[in-house]
């Protein structure tokens, strides 16, 4: 009797041990059964205000972000019907609300180790790639930055493009005059008058300035080099992972779309393609789909809600701001964009 013991009593620690794992699972799924259970999934996105805030660096790329959402909504519910977009000024408004549990989802966010620890999120994979451009006059005649040289260029005051600026500049031995703005209404005038030889700062507000010059956009064009790489993530809540793969493979079953051609015209005609990735996207292969608890057509739906990616671009960002695809094109393509396997 006593010699049975030991095991009755390994027995009873495996058995409390086991519930509780199921304990904490199902605590941590709380964000995904709240927005299964309700049928509403509160997404938050960033626009990133005209004037530097001091956090913020990129350009008001919501309505990407809210396509992004709008995918996550389908996903999940079959429809974005339940969907409630809020737009946040900047950054920490954003991410102060998804810590709070006002929004389950937030994209827009620049990630960081100190973000993550400061607000508990995970993040998604980039749906943006930002990076630290010049932009400059094309009647300048400037072709890089070899042609800054002894040139004045503006940036916003102790700004991390203007502090970027200053390395990589120096590193590249380019001497340079630097007239800082505190306000990024003024830097815009200062390149729009051709005030200074060049604006330096991330490609999507800079791009978001030169769509405000209206008549004169297309007079001002981007210098090839790129100085800094700042990508744009969708923000989650890190205690519920399953919920965060559902966002992560939303956003990769985008960027597949567009890799085989699947868009939000002929998503129901691709349904009869007979090759392997297609299957695997569209659903007749559904082990994507039971991996992440999800009906087997949801990327089918998703697609029909708001087309691939390249089509959500175009739409949102590379017609207004009259962006070219640059980093953000499909890695085929030259560019960083590349999904998962979506299997």
């Amino acid at each position: 009797m006593f010699r049975s013991l030991p095991r009755l009593f390994a027995l009873a620690l495996i058995s409390l041990a086991s519930a509780l794992i199921s304990l904490a699972s199902a605590a941590n799924a709380q964000t995904l059964a709240s927005v299964t259970a309700s049928r509403h999934l509160d997404c938050g996105t960033v626009q990133s205000v005209g004037d530097w805030n001091g956090a913020d660096v990129h350009g008001d790329l919501s309505a990407l972000g809210g396509e992004i959402c709008r995918a996550v909504a389908v996903a999940i519910l079959g429809d974005s019907d339940g969907l409630a977009i809020h737009p946040f000024p900047a950054e920490p408004e954003a991410l102060a609300a998804l810590k709070a549990g006002k929004v389950q989802l937030v994209v827009g966010v620049s990630p960081s180790t100190t973000v993550a620890a400061q607000y508990g999120v995970g993040f998604g994979p980039p749906v943006f790639y930002d990076s630290q451009r010049m932009l400059v006059a094309k009647e300048s005649g400037i072709a890089d930055l070899a042609g800054l040289r002894d040139r004045l260029i503006c940036a916003l005051d102790m700004s991390p493009p203007e502090r970027t600026l200053r390395d990589e500049l120096t590193a590249r031995h380019v001497a340079y005059a630097l007239q800082s703005h505190s306000e990024q209404g003024e830097l815009d005038a200062a390149v729009a008058v051709r005030r200074c030889a060049a604006g330096t700062g991330m490609e999507s507000r800079l791009a978001q300035s030169r769509a405000n010059f209206h008549t004169r956009t297309s007079d001002f064009v981007f210098l090839p080099e790129r100085l800094a790489l700042a990508p744009v993530v969708p923000a989650y809540p890190d205690k519920d992972p399953t919920f965060g793969r559902i966002v992560d493979w939303a956003i990769y079953a985008l960027i597949e779309a567009e890799a085989l051609g699947v868009t939000k015209d002929n998503v129901a005609e691709s349904g009869k393609r007979d090759d392997l990735r297609a299957d695997q996207l569209l659903g007749h292969d559904f082990a994507t789909a039971q991996a992440l608890g999800l009906a087997r057509d949801w990327a089918t739906k998703v697609i029909a809600a708001t087309g691939n990616y390249g089509e959500i671009f175009e739409r949102t960002t590379g017609g207004p701001y009259q962006l070219e695809r640059g980093l953000n094109a499909l890695w085929t393509q030259g560019g960083l964009m590349a999904p998962m396997p979506m299997k």
